[in-house]
């Protein structure tokens, strides 16, 4: 199956496509990275944000064919509308006495003209809510929730009133896979709507959950958006209450039908938890069940999936090692895939299997499931990772390790889904990768068995590190438990010995020099005293020494021996100064080459420059070239 991923990163941002995961097509961002990159929902265009501008691709013509420029600049996020017709951008916020700036716009994708746009005081959560159809867009203002209709409408048609601050409007997203495969998108479900009210004066926070349709006011459903229908919320069957909540992370199932939502607190006052308290509920749209999933475990949650056939769900909770848990549409307990150092979870698009892995701060473990058999498919460490997704077609798996969160052995990796690793891609200063979307009805169903792996590239082998293995390599050797010289029949080494002449219980330090003269350095490689003479410290009695007047060495040899360390000690220390003088110097050409262009540059750095001439001199006087 072919696949491409986009990447963003400080100099560079590009394409790159299967089977030879070669970048096809990229662009360079030298002077200034790119703000952001994103796929279209359909995966037919490609955007990306400069400084000064914004281009819009198709994405089987690279980001070098033809492209629809807007002039748009300051832009630093990017998001499609759900059927791909729309470009919406986002602006820091900027104050202006006269009028209120619109930091959100909105692009035509065809012609690349503006077609609407707000002002939203904050950069969190400014992506817009549009249903799939794209009919509506759902704006929260306090206590109301404004619905616009059509999307880009100049007033809302509908103002939706509620009984507390309104904190979070979530949409739906109906897929093909609720239905059978391949049906057009006017059979899809309807979507609905969950509002996450806060708590007020005592009263608890609660979630309700409505079909879109019953929130429109009649004006909108007759494309009459004139005047704005005042609407006071009615009550909903579909709804639960609940306390204790600084954050919400709510998700759909695909056929819109059911919601978990996660609650999470930032203290714990139990005591019990540093990160704070979590829990998770399941509602149901027709309100046939609400409650919150029973875990057996103690210990926070870390996160949750919805199968894409809306028939299971997963959840990867418990302190280390965390348990992951499949619960059916009814949040009964169905199989356990075992306890495990894990805090993420994904499902195949295609919903045939799970991923399980421990990233951030954990070791990088990866486990593939097979849904219907419950067996482990794939094992594998993706160590570092800070980022992993599918792809659209199921066969290959993204890992990422990503700046700032890590700023060393940044890079991509393609894995097939049965653990086999096919690709490597080292990029210094990674902010970004993701797979390009499919719809899924134009993909072919994924077999019943995976398929056989492609052969890795070269990149595997040239850049893989060592001792690192997948499924298919079978396991790696296991770590020897560490043992300490003694145990192992030798003497321990004496290179971290005490420089002083008082000698601790360990035969380690005992002193070079007899007769009470001072031991001095030990020098790594001499021979240990005492090591061949009969009781000295890693002596063997039943054997002799053979030369007994060889088995101490003479002060005068030690003494040279010394001296020679001390030259070679001065010497590396000298280099190592070079080196760093040879940095500091280069990093002084790179300011007077912005002089150069005309930059203004800070107080500190013109007295950088300054210290040039003083630089090259010291690298002179230790012996360099300058």
């Amino acid at each position: 199956m072919s696949a491409q991923y986009a990447f963003r990163s400080q100099k560079t941002t590009g394409l790159v496509s299967s089977p030879s995961w070669e970048i096809g097509s990229s662009i360079a961002t030298a002077d200034s990275a790119a703000r952001a990159v994103v796929y279209s929902p359909n995966g037919e265009y490609v955007a990306y944000a400069l400084p000064e501008s914004v281009s819009l691709c198709r994405a089987a013509d690279g980001l070098e064919g033809k492209a629809v420029t807007i002039a748009q600049a300051g832009v630093i996020a990017l998001t499609f509308s759900p059927a791909s017709s729309t470009l919406f951008t986002f602006e820091r916020p900027v104050k202006s006495e006269t009028e209120m700036y619109k930091n959100v716009k909105a692009w035509s994708v065809e012609t690349g003209e503006q077609i609407g746009g707000w002002y939203h005081k904050t950069g969190d959560n400014w992506e817009p809510i549009v249903t799939p159809d794209e009919e509506h867009l759902f704006r929260p203002t306090g206590n109301d929730v404004l619905v616009y209709s059509p999307m880009l409408a100049l007033r809302p048609a509908t103002r939706l009133k509620f009984d507390g601050q309104v904190r979070g409007v979530f949409i739906s997203r109906p897929s093909q896979l609720s239905v059978p495969h391949g049906k057009p998108l006017r059979q899809y479900p309807e979507a609905a709507v969950a509002i996450w009210i806060g708590e007020r004066k005592g009263a608890p926070a609660y979630v309700s959950l409505y079909p879109v349709s019953s929130l429109i006011g009649k004006g909108a459903a007759n494309g009459d958006s004139d005047k704005t229908e005042n609407r006071d919320i009615h009550p909903t069957v579909a709804r639960k209450a609940f306390y204790k909540a600084d954050k919400l992370t709510v998700k759909w199932n695909n056929a819109g039908t059911m919601c978990l939502f996660l609650t999470h607190t930032d203290v714990d006052n139990t005591g019990k938890s540093y990160y704070g308290e979590t829990n998770l509920y399941l509602v149901a749209l027709d309100g046939s069940f609400d409650g919150m999933i029973d875990l057996d475990k103690e210990g926070p949650i870390y996160d949750f999936a919805w199968n894409p056939t809306s028939r299971d769900f997963a959840v990867c909770y418990g302190y280390m090692p965390a348990r992951t848990q499949l619960y059916d549409h009814k949040a009964k307990a169905i199989h356990n895939f075992g306890n495990n150092h894990r805090n993420f979870v994904s499902y195949q698009p295609q919903g045939r299997l799970l991923l399980s892995a421990g990233f951030g701060n954990l070791a990088g473990g990866v486990d593939v499931w097979e849904i219907s058999t419950r067996k482990k498919v794939a094992e594998f460490k993706a160590s570092n990772s800070s980022h992993c997704e599918w792809s659209p077609c199921g066969h290959y798996i993204l890992t990422a390790t990503l700046s700032p969160r890590l700023r060393v052995d940044n890079g991509v990796k393609i894995w097939w889904a049965n653990g086999q690793l096919l690709h490597i891609h080292p990029q210094d200063d990674l902010y970004g990768a993701t797979f390009r979307p499919s719809l899924v009805e134009t993909l072919p169903e994924f077999p019943s068995v995976i398929p056989k792996a492609p052969e890795p590239n070269a990149s595997v082998v040239q850049f893989r590190p060592k001792g690192e293995v997948d499924s298919d390599s079978g396991p790696s050797k296991p770590v020897a438990a560490y043992r300490p010289p003694g145990a192992r029949g030798s003497a321990a080494s004496l290179a971290y010995a005490r420089e002083d002449d008082s000698a601790p219980s360990s035969g380690a330090s005992t002193p070079i020099f007899r007769g009470g003269k001072p031991a001095g350095r030990y020098i790594p490689g001499a021979s240990i005293p005492g090591a061949s003479v009969p009781g000295g410290p890693g002596s063997d009695k039943k054997k002799k020494p053979k030369n007994k007047k060889k088995a101490v060495p003479e002060p005068e040899e030690v003494a040279a021996e010394i001296a020679k360390v001390d030259i070679k000690q001065d010497e590396d220390a000298a280099q190592k100064k070079i080196r760093n003088l040879t940095k500091k110097l280069k990093a002084i050409d790179d300011l007077k080459a912005r002089v150069a262009k005309g930059e203004q540059l800070e107080k500190t750095q013109m007295q950088k420059v300054e210290t040039e001439a003083s630089v090259r001199e010291e690298i002179r006087a230790l012996g360099g070239d300058a």
